[in-house]
């Protein structure tokens, strides 16, 4: 059986090779380090199909510009960590194809998960035209305030702009997020997130 490949692109030495530990005591891969986006873009031709776990934040490059390069590619599947950004960061890396998206500090078992759910992508050669269909017809199930709620939420709103702009309180802004996230079997907003930006909703936030 070949072994699966798994690249790690981060400026910091003492975080790739954590994650080159962890994965390789997880499993039987071959995982090869790139210190920058640079490195990583100028043998992505050479490179086998697999995991790529990306630093956002890069010193000698961009690492928006390495994900870039990795959209829309079946071959490579991209798990996007960050230490620095925001809520659009996230979105923009799931429209991009992100598997996952963790922030800084992570857990790592996570991303254990979320190595493995790149690999079954790759191995199975699951089309982004079947994630995306599947992610419309769960935002189909949304009930109307939880989809407005959701819709907020992935504009970058708070709770608490939610609420006053819906006339609710803190509660009931509560309770129509988490059936917003059960409907779309998210386990989290990063989760949804990445649901809404598959489906290109709302209108308008998709590519």
């Amino acid at each position: 059986m070949t072994k699966r490949r798994l690249y790690v692109v981060d400026d910091e030495a003492v975080v790739r090779a954590s994650i080159v530990s962890l994965v390789q005591a997880h499993g039987d891969f071959e995982c090869y380090e790139f210190p920058s986006g640079d490195d990583f873009l100028a043998a992505l031709d050479e490179l086998g199909p697999g995991c790529v776990i990306l630093d956002l934040q890069l010193q000698r490059s961009n690492g928006v510009t390495v994900m870039k390069a990795l959209s829309g590619r079946p071959d490579f599947r991209m798990i996007v960590v960050t230490g620095f950004g925001d809520l659009a960061a996230a979105i923009d890396a799931f429209r991009a194809g992100a598997v996952d998206f963790f922030y800084k500090p992570y857990e790592m078992r996570p991303l254990l998960a979320a190595v493995d759910r790149a690999h079954q992508l790759i191995e199975h050669g699951a089309d982004r035209a079947d994630l995306v269909t599947d992610a419309r017809a769960r935002i189909a199930r949304l009930g109307p305030l939880e989809a407005e709620i959701l819709a907020g939420l992935v504009r970058g709103h708070t709770n608490q702009d939610l609420g006053r702009a819906l006339g609710l309180d803190a509660r009931a802004v509560q309770i129509h997020r988490a059936r917003a996230l059960a409907t779309l079997d998210a386990p989290s907003l990063l989760a949804a997130i990445r649901t809404a930006a598959l489906a290109g909703w709302p209108e308008g936030q998709g590519r």
